[in-house]
C-alpha cells in the first residue's frame, strides 16, 4: 500500500510530534507499505534551521518543502510561517502521484485540508490524526475570536474535513467527545494514545545520568522538573510561583528544558525574582531524553484551563516509562488524571495554587526508598503493558489499514499491498 504522512515536522526534528511520526513511519514501512513523508524544511523550533530538501531515511521517502522562518514570537508570524508552509505543500501535493491512504497530522493548524483535497482530487482514503484540535485551542487561549468572520470560516473547514475523512484518530476519550460535538461520526473515531519514546533503559543510564547532572551543575539536588514544549496552552505561572516560594532553599531546583513561546516567560520570571533556583535547557536530543528525564526527582505536567480534549500532553508516558514521580498540574476532567485514576503514582493540583506543589515536594522528598521503588515499578510496568510503540501501533494499524481493508478492495483505482493520588 502507498502511504503518505502530511505534517510540518519530522525526523531529524526533536520535537514530539515529529518522534511520534518517525515512529509512525518506520512502522509502517516495517510492515511492508511504500511511505511517503510531506514535511517543512525548516526546523520547527529552530527556524533558521534547514534539512535537507529530499532524502530516504531508513526506506522513508522524505519531501522537505520550504517555508518562510519568522518563528513563533508573534501570531502574526506564525501565520506566515504557516501560509507559506501550505503554498509549498499544495504544490507538492499537485506533483505528489495518487496514494492509496493519506495520513494528515495537525501541525500546521488544518494540514488535514489538503489531505482531505488530496484525495479528493486523486482518490484514496484520508485519515485525519489529531494531536491537538484547532481552531478550538486558539479560541480558548484568544488567539482567535471564536464568533469572528474568520473563526467561523475555519470552524466550518474543521467539521468539514472531520465529517469527509474516513476516520478521525484522537488520544483520548476527552478528544472523542469534542470530536463527536464538532459532527464526526463517532463509528469513525478511533482512539489511539500516543507512546512513550524513552524506549527501553540502557545498562549505562545511571552513568548517563550523572553526566547530564554534572555536566548542568545538578550534583546534589532534588530537581523538579518540566520537559517539553513551552507552549501558550501550558501556562507555567503555578510552577514559577513555587519556585520563588523556594528561592532561598538550595536544596531544590526547578530545571525546565524544552522550546516554545513560554520559555520567554520562565526566562523573564527568573530574571525579575533573581532566582538562581531555577534553571533553563534547551531541547534535548532524543538520544539524551532518557538521561534528562531520568535526573528528575519529580516531574512537572501541565495543561492550561479549559484544554481537555483540545490538547493531550503526550511527555505524561515518557514520565511515566522514567519511574519517578510526578504532579499535575491541570484540570482534574482529562486524560492525565484518567492515568492517576489507573496508575497512582503521582499528585494532581489545580491551576494557581503553588503550595500544592510546594507539598508535593515535600512528600516526595520524604519518601524512602521502598517507597520510591514502588512507584518505578507501578510506572514501568503500567507503561509496558499499554503505551509501547509496539502495542499502540499495532492498535492503529488494527482500526485504519486492516480494518480499512475492504474499503480499500472496493476501489479499483488504489495499487495493491505489496508482500512482504500517591502510593504509600
Amino acid at each position: 500500500m502507498k502511504i503518505l504522512l502530511l505534517n510540518q515536522t519530522f525526523y531529524p526534528d526533536n520535537v514530539a510530534t515529529s518522534q511520534q511520526l518517525a515512529d509512525l513511519a518506520l512502522f509502517l514501512h516495517k510492515k511492508g507499505h511504500q511511505v511517503r513523508v510531506l514535511t517543512g524544511q525548516r526546523g520547527y523550533e529552530e527556524r533558521s534551521k534547514k534539512f535537507a530538501q529530499e532524502e530516504v531515511w531508513q526506506g522513508v521517502h522524505i519531501q522537505r518543502v520550504v517555508s518562510t522562518g519568522f518563528g513563533k514570537s508573534r501570531f502574526r508570524y506564525r501565520l506566515i510561517d504557516s501560509f507559506t508552509f501550505f503554498f509549498s505543500l499544495l504544490l507538492a501535493l499537485f506533483r505528489t502521484p495518487q496514494q492509496d491512504l493519506v495520513i494528515s497530522f495537525t501541525s500546521p493548524p488544518l494540514i488535514g485540508v489538503f489531505g482531505a483535497l488530496f484525495c479528493w482530487l486523486k482518490g484514496g482514503r484520508h485519515v485525519q490524526w489529531l494531536m491537538d484540535v484547532n481552531p478550538d485551542a486558539a479560541f480558548q487561549v484568544g488567539y482567535l475570536k471564536r464568533n469572528s468572520l474568520l473563526g467561523r470560516a475555519l470552524n466550518t473547514v474543521f467539521e468539514k474535513t472531520l465529517q469527509d475523512a474516513s476516520q478521525v484518530v484522537v488520544l483520548d476519550r476527552w478528544m472523542k467527545k469534542r470530536m463527536v460535538e464538532h459532527g464526526a461520526k463517532e463509528e469513525n473515531i478511533v482512539v489511539v494514545p500516543p507512546w512513550s519514546v524513552l524506549g527501553e533503559k540502557s545498562p549505562s543510564l545511571t552513568e548517563e545520568i550523572r553526566e547530564f547532572k554534572s555536566l548542568h551543575g545538578l550534583e546534589g539536588k532534588f530537581i523538579v522538573l518540566y520537559s517539553g514544549n513551552h507552549s501558550v496552552v501550558h501556562p507555567l505561572t503555578t510552577v514559577l510561583e513555587a519556585a520563588k516560594v523556594l528561592k532561598d532553599n538550595s536544596e531544590v531546583v526547578f530545571l525546565f528544558i524544552g522550546a516554545g513561546i513560554r520559555t520567554r516567560d520562565v526566562r523573564d520570571f527568573k530574571e525579575k525574582h533573581q532566582l538562581e533556583n531555577i534553571v533553563q535547557l534547551p531541547l534535548q536530543p532524543r538520544e539524551k531524553v532518557k538521561a534528562s528525564f531520568g535526573s528528575a526527582d519529580l516531574h512537572v505536567v501541565v495543561m492550561g484551563p479549559g484544554m481537555s480534549g483540545l490538547v493531550h500532553t503526550s511527555k505524561i508516558y515518557s514520565v511515566l516509562a522514567s519511574g519517578k514521580p510526578y504532579v499535575f498540574v491541570g484540570p482534574k476532567e482529562s486524560h492525565v488524571c484518567d492515568l492517576l485514576q489507573e496508575c497512582p503514582t503521582g499528585f494532581s493540583v489545580e491551576a494557581d495554587f503553588p503550595h500544592e506543589i510546594l507539598k508535593a515536594i515535600r512528600q516526595t522528598q520524604e519518601f524512602t526508598s521502598e517507597q520510591k521503588q514502588k512507584i518505578s515499578l507501578l510506572s514501568t510496568q503500567f507503561v509496558q503493558r499499554n503505551f509501547q510503540p509496539q502495542t499502540t501501533l499495532q492498535s492503529f494499524y488494527a482500526a485504519v489499514i486492516e480494518g480499512g481493508r475492504e474499503e480499500l478492495n472496493e476501489n479499483d483505482s488504489l495499487s495493491p499491498e505489496p508482500a512482504t493520588e500517591t502510593p504509600t
